[in-house]
């Protein structure tokens, strides 16, 4: 971890010396996109939102585990009475390159779903409020970004952003207990095995390990069917453990479409 931070932070200071980064902008745009209400008889009242990122052209933002170097989008709450908020939430992403450091993260516009849980009775005013800190980067170097953005919590009614709030949480990773994810390792090499996918074809499917500095970015990691089930072979991090004792993968298969997560504890 602490490598990714220092790498992070060496891209920042490079960053500095570019007339072509702006710190002030971040190189991106944010917004917070509330759905109707999700009222469900005899469970809390739930509202889905999403935290609307668009990156300009030739930069990119970072996920959950954003790869060699990086840093993901965080959100700071301020939230009226009766509301709680989970946490938020990343769909799959895609592989970037910052200067020769291979990344991972999204372009163009992505959603990141969050949801509100009402305590009580739905209020009726005041504001959501978050905070939001990215960094984006393109070839050359990377710049931070931050901004405020509000919605009403009456805004909640208007359905106006409910098909992309809905989109956004359906992209998100679904489990399926009957895959299995089996890793070994050897001579600095991981070999992953998913088993119990005769349902599925994962085919060709791109896997994005959600544990940080585990298995090498610099190639996708791509799985192909064998007897046994489907599986690939990938160098490990560099700067992994000596051994590793827990793997959080998401998988995304292809032709693109519902993306898939596993685990596997040792």
């Amino acid at each position: 971890m602490l490598v990714l931070v220092m790498r992070t932070l060496l891209l920042l200071i490079l960053s500095m010396f570019s007339p072509l980064q702006s710190q002030e902008t971040g190189h991106a745009t944010a917004e917070l996109w509330l759905a109707p209400p999700r009222i469900e008889k005899g469970k809390p009242t739930r509202i889905p939102a999403a935290i609307r990122m668009v990156y300009e052209k030739g930069w990119h933002g970072y996920w959950v585990n954003p790869g060699e170097a990086g840093m993901k989008t965080e959100v700071t709450w301020k939230l009226p009475a009766g509301l709680t908020v989970g946490e938020l939430q990343f769909p799959p992403p895609k592989r970037e390159m910052t200067g020769e450091l291979a990344c991972y993260g999204y372009v163009g516009e992505v959603l990141l779903p969050v949801l509100f849980t009402v305590t009580g009775a739905l209020p009726k005013e005041g504001d959501i409020e978050a905070t939001v800190s990215w960094l984006a980067c393109d070839e050359k170097g990377c710049a931070s970004g931050e901004t405020t953005v509000k919605a009403k919590v009456a805004s909640a009614t208007d359905a106006s952003h409910a098909p992309e709030v809905a989109a956004a949480f359906a992209s998100l990773p679904e489990g399926d207990e009957k895959l299995k994810l089996h890793v070994t390792e050897a001579d600095g090499w991981v070999t992953l095995l998913v088993t119990g996918a005769e349902h599925r074809d994962l085919q060709g499917g791109e896997i994005f390990p959600v544990t940080e500095q585990a298995l090498d970015p610099r190639e996708p990691i791509l799985l192909q069917k064998n007897a046994q089930g489907y599986s690939a072979r990938v160098k490990k991090n560099e700067y992994a453990p000596s051994a590793l004792t827990q793997l959080s993968l998401v998988i995304v298969p292809k032709p693109p479409s519902q993306a898939l997560a596993v685990e596997w504890k040792k």
